[in-house]
């Protein structure tokens, strides 16, 4: 009886393996809180990021040897690479292609000329040197498109104004990334022994042996997966490829980041195309969201950890004309490069130009970005201050653009109001209300000694009130026939996941073979990529007709 107390004495403890436990359930938290209240979940992030960090620096929370502590290895390694594997998995060639114009140029244009003039500004804010200045402009000038295409994606907005945002949001992370590892390696080693000519080929090496790796790994990888066929190691594939690209970029000093970002784009274009089963392709999304949103939370979180909310506040002043400095570059870059764009080809609306400038977003890499200085000796003195004005940049960042950004697109009516699925919604609820009120009268008429004349009147008052709210559905369905679609097709949806765990459960049960289980899942997930599925997997065979 006394060896438990003994035993549980003995267990080791592991004081980091607690607070990433409890930053995931903050985050579990947070995303439960910014659905309900329907505000981006990054927002929420910065939010619980500020105040994780006043308890921490204040001496709420647990810190120290043993504890979590954040390290340059385990921002660009762990959090980076999957965040921009899964970027460039979900953007299409063609549509990259389509609009490849202002994507480069604002990748690699835009990028430049947002660095330089935000730094020209932090250099006459702060009368730091050159090097310091290109190194903050550097770390707020890449752009985070996971808000702005959830809200895209709410609304309803064009593909092709996300594929424009998503697409200049990947390669201007890359390029970007590339710049920072330059400008800490000329801060370390110093200037004297770098040229213009030794710089521009040094960038060019990095990002062409990077790209070289990411299309041969990807390649592998699509020729292995085309020739496996089980889908966990299919998923698993992807995983290794993600960090595998960037560790293999790395050991040949070239761009992990960049390698990371073409090793995507083989797989989400290539692979997931012709060498996927249905159910390796749905098997790879869900594992990817969840890798995603897991990185998203500690990139936000772990900001709490590094930097002091106080410090920020101490450079308020700072952060909010550093804030105004990106603004303004990227307003610069953005209406000269799509003005251009827009002049030549006349593609695409002026009013996206407002959109793709708004939502330019300060987000994750910034953050890993200034994290990843925290350890740098030669920074000592100017890590600190210059996370926190990082830290600050994205948090208004989030908190302005992020939440103005839906109400601009109504503004400028790339989207409008919705108000017959408002409407739609409306009569649904209150349909619901309604069978539910009839429901329990049934229930009070049974329970309680109540005139059943008056129970009849309120009955009959209710059935009318549900028989009114069934016309207006009906007339909201002649109006918009695709909401019956959507209805039909959400049910059969829910149909096919049914049917799969019932399959699942008679596989476990013994009833079904192996070879069984895997042919009808394949079936099922092939329907469940179909945009109006069947209800039924296989339909009747050739073998099975009467």
């Amino acid at each position: 009886m006394d060896r438990l107390p003994m035993l549980a004495l003995q267990m080791p403890n592991l004081p980091v393996l607690d607070d990433l436990l409890l930053m995931l359930l903050g985050a579990m938290v947070v995303a439960l809180i910014t659905r309900r209240l329907r505000i981006p979940y990054t927002v929420g992030l910065v939010v619980a990021g500020t105040i994780i960090g006043f308890l921490r620096h204040q001496g709420a929370l647990p810190s120290g040897e043993g504890h979590f502590e954040l390290t340059q290895e385990f921002i660009l390694l762990i959090l980076l690479p999957p965040l921009l594997f899964d970027g460039a998995m979900n953007t299409p060639f063609n549509k990259l292609r389509e609009n490849s114009g202002i994507i480069s140029t604002m990748a690699l244009l835009g990028t430049f000329g947002c660095i330089l003039i935000t730094s020209a500004a932090i250099r006459s804010l702060t009368g730091w040197s050159w090097d310091l200045s290109l190194l903050l402009g550097a770390m707020v000038s890449p752009t985070d498109p996971v808000s702005v295409l959830a809200i895209f994606r709410e609304q309803g907005v064009e593909k092709r104004l996300a594929t424009i945002v998503e697409g200049e949001s990947l390669f201007n992370d890359g390029l970007v990334v590339v710049i920072y590892i330059l400008l800490l390696r000329g801060l370390s080693d110093g200037w004297d022994g770098i040229s213009v000519g030794s710089g521009l080929l040094t960038f060019c090496y990095m990002i062409g042996v990077g790209a070289l790796v990411g299309l041969s790994l990807g390649t592998l990888v699509n020729w292995l997966i085309e020739r496996i066929e089980e889908h966990l190691v299919e998923v698993l594939l992807s995983i290794l490829l993600a960090y595998g690209s960037y560790m293999l970029a790395e050991r040949f000093h070239a761009s992990g980041v960049i390698a990371v970002v073409f090793a995507g784009l083989m797989v989400g274009n290539v692979g997931r195309h012709t060498s996927m089963t249905p159910t390796a392709i749905l098997s790879l999304g869900l594992t990817w969201e969840v890798i995603v949103f897991i990185a998203n939370s500690l990139a936000f979180i772990a900001l709490g950890f590094a930097v002091d909310p106080v410090l920020v506040m101490q450079n308020f002043d700072l952060v909010v004309l550093v804030w105004i400095a990106t603004i303004a570059a990227r307003a610069l870059m953005t209406y000269a490069i799509g003005g251009t764009d827009r002049a030549i080809r006349d593609s695409y609306p002026r009013s996206w130009l407002h959109v793709i400038h708004w939502g330019g977003l300060k987000g994750t890499v910034p953050v890993a970005l200034a994290l990843g200085i925290g350890e740098m000796e030669f920074l000592s003195d100017s890590a600190p201050r210059m996370q926190a004005i990082v830290a600050g940049v994205v948090m208004l960042s989030m908190l302005i653009q992020g939440t103005t950004l839906k109400p601009l697109l109504i503004r400028l009516k790339i989207v409008r109001p919705r108000e017959a699925r408002r409407r739609w919604e409306r009569h649904q609820a209150r349909a619901i209300a309604v069978e539910t009120a009839i429901e329990e009268l049934g229930d009070a008429a049974a329970s309680t000694e109540v005139d059943p004349a008056r129970i009849e009147s309120l009955r009959n008052r209710l059935l009318h009130t549900r028989d009114s709210i069934h016309d207006n559905l009906r007339q909201v369905l002649e109006d918009h026939p695709e909401f019956a679609a959507e209805q039909i097709r959400d049910v059969v949806i829910r149909l096919l996941h049914r049917q799969r765990i019932a399959v699942e459960d008679a596989y476990r049960e013994g009833i079904l073979s192996d070879e069984a289980l895997r042919d009808v899942q394949g079936e099922i997930d092939q329907l469940l990529l179909e945009e109006f599925p069947d209800p039924v997997p296989g339909g009747l065979g050739e073998e099975e007709t009467p």
